[in-house]
C-alpha cells in the first residue's frame, strides 16, 4: 500500500465542518433542555408560593410560558430545515437571550419578599447558568448571550430593590462572580469539545477513505490488468466457492473455457499490441452476451473461463453458442479491421470431481473443438 496518499481536508474547512456539526448538537440540547425548562418553574412557583405575590408570580410565570413556547416553536422550524449555522445562528442567538430574559425575570418578580427565599432563588438561578454549560457547550457563543442576558436583567432586578434589601448588592456581586467564573471554563470545555468533533470527523473520513483504498486494492488484487476481468486468483476462489456449494445444496455450476482462434498468428502478424487490443475487444465483447450472475475470468494467454452459477451442461451450452456467435458476427477491432472466432469448451461439476477436474475437462473440450475445426462448441464428454 505504499504510495498511496489520505489527503487530510485543509484545517479552515476541517475546522468549519466542526462546528456545523457542533452547532447541530447545540440546537438538539437546546430543545431537550427546554421541554424540561417547566420543571424549574414548578420548583421556583414552590418556593414562591407562600411568600411572594400571586400577581408578581403569575407576571414572571407568564412571560416565561410565552418564551418558552415561541423558542420551541423555533426551534421546531430550524430542526425542520435542518440546523444549518450560516442559516440559523441569529435565530438561536435570540432563542438564548430570551431563555436568559425570562430566568432573569426572577429578580424583578420574586425576589425581595424574603431573605432566604432570595438566597435560594439564586442559587436556582446559578444552577440555571451552570446546566445549560452543557447545553451550549458545542456553541459557546449562544451560551454567551444568554448568561449575558441573565446577568444583566437579574443584576438589574437585584439593585432596583428597596434599599432596605442589604443583600441585593451582594446577590449581584456574587452572580456577576459566578458568571465571570463559569464563562472562563466553558470556554477551555468548549474548545475541548470541538476539537474531539473536528477529530471525530477527521478519523471517520479517513477511514472511509481507508475502507473504499482497500477496497480497490483488493479489487486490482483480483483484476486482470489487461482486459478488466477477474484474474486467476479470483477465478480459483470462485470455483472454490461453487463447489462448496455444489456439495452442500447440489446446485448444478458449470464453466466455459474460450480459446480465442488463431491468437498466435495475430500476435505474428500484427505485433502484441495489437493483441493486446485484440484480448481487451474480445473481453468487452464476452461481457455483452453473459447473463447477470455470470463471472469471466481470464486464464492465461488468449484463453477465458467463463462461471456460469445455477447452470446445467444443457443451459450452459445455449450461452456458449451466443458467446460464439457473438464474437464472429462483427469485427473486434475496425483498425485494423479484424474478425475472430473462439473455440468454447463446456464442462460441469460432476460428483466427486475436483475444482481442478472440472478445469482439465473443460481444457479437454477446448482442444476437441479445435479439432473439430475451430469456431465450435463442444460439451464435455460425458463418463
Amino acid at each position: 500500500m505504499a504510495g498511496m496518499n489520505f489527503p487530510l481536508p485543509a484545517s479552515e474547512s476541517d475546522q468549519a465542518l466542526a462546528r456545523a456539526t457542533g452547532f447541530s448538537e447545540c440546537v438538539i440540547a437546546l430543545r431537550r433542555a427546554l421541554t424540561t425548562t417547566p420543571a424549574g418553574w414548578v420548583l421556583a412557583v414552590w418556593f414562591c408560593w407562600d411568600l411572594v405575590p400571586r400577581t408578581s408570580i403569575a407576571l414572571w410565570l407568564g412571560t416565561a410560558a410565552v418564551v418558552w413556547a415561541c423558542s420551541l416553536w423555533a426551534l421546531h422550524i430550524i430542526i425542520g430545515e435542518g440546523s444549518r449555522f450560516e442559516r440559523h445562528r441569529r435565530r438561536i442567538h435570540w432563542i438564548a437571550a430570551l431563555d436568559g430574559f425570562a430566568w432573569g425575570l426572577m429578580a424583578w418578580f420574586l425576589v425581595g419578599h424574603d431573605r432566604i427565599l432570595d438566597a435560594t432563588l439564586m442559587a436556582m438561578l446559578c444552577g440555571v447558568i451552570a446546566v445549560n454549560a452543557q447545553v451550549y457547550g458545542t456553541y459557546i457563543t449562544a451560551y454567551y448571550q444568554q448568561i449575558g442576558t441573565i446577568w444583566a436583567f437579574s443584576v438589574t432586578g437585584l439593585l432596583l430593590q428597596d434599599s432596605g434589601h442589604r443583600g441585593a448588592m451582594d446577590y449581584a456581586a456574587g452572580i456577576s462572580v459566578f458568571i465571570v467564573i463559569i464563562s472562563y471554563y466553558t470556554r477551555e470545555i468548549s474548545k475541548r469539545l470541538l476539537e474531539g468533533i473536528r477529530l471525530q470527523r477527521a478519523n471517520a473520513l479517513l477511514a472511509e477513505r481507508l475502507h473504499v483504498a482497500l477496497q480497490k486494492v483488493a479489487l486490482d488484487a483480483a483484476t486482470d490488468a489487461l482486459t478488466g476481468q477477474g484474474n486467476r486468483r479470483a477465478l480459483d476462489e470462485l470455483l472454490k466457492q461453487q463447489a462448496e456449494l455444489y456439495t452442500s445444496s447440489g446446485k448444478p455450476f458449470s464453466i466455459l473455457m474460450l480459446d480465442i482462434d488463431f491468437f498466435k498468428s495475430i500476435n505474428d502478424r500484427f505485433g502484441h499490441m495489437i493483441g493486446d487490443d485484440v484480448l481487451r475487444a474480445f473481453a468487452q465483447r464476452v461481457r455483452e452476451y453473459l447473463r447477470p450472475g455470470d463471472v469471466c475470468a481470464r486464464f492465461g494467454g488468449e484463453e477465458f473461463v467463463v462461471v456460469l452459477p445455477r447452470t446445467t451442461l444443457e443451459d450452459a451450452r445455449e450461452v456458449a453458442e451466443r458467446l460464439r456467435l457473438g464474437v464472429a458476427q462483427s469485427a473486434l477491432l475496425q483498425t485494423p479491421a479484424l474478425h475472430v472466432t473462439v473455440s468454447i469448451g463446456i464442462a460441469s461439476l460432476l460428483p466427486g470431481q475436483t475444482v481442478g477436474d472440472l478445469l482439465a475437462t473443460a481444457d479437454a473440450a477446448v482442444y476437441a473443438a479445435k479439432n473439430a475445426g475451430r469456431n465450435q462448441v463442444h460439451p464435455q464428454t460425458l463418463p
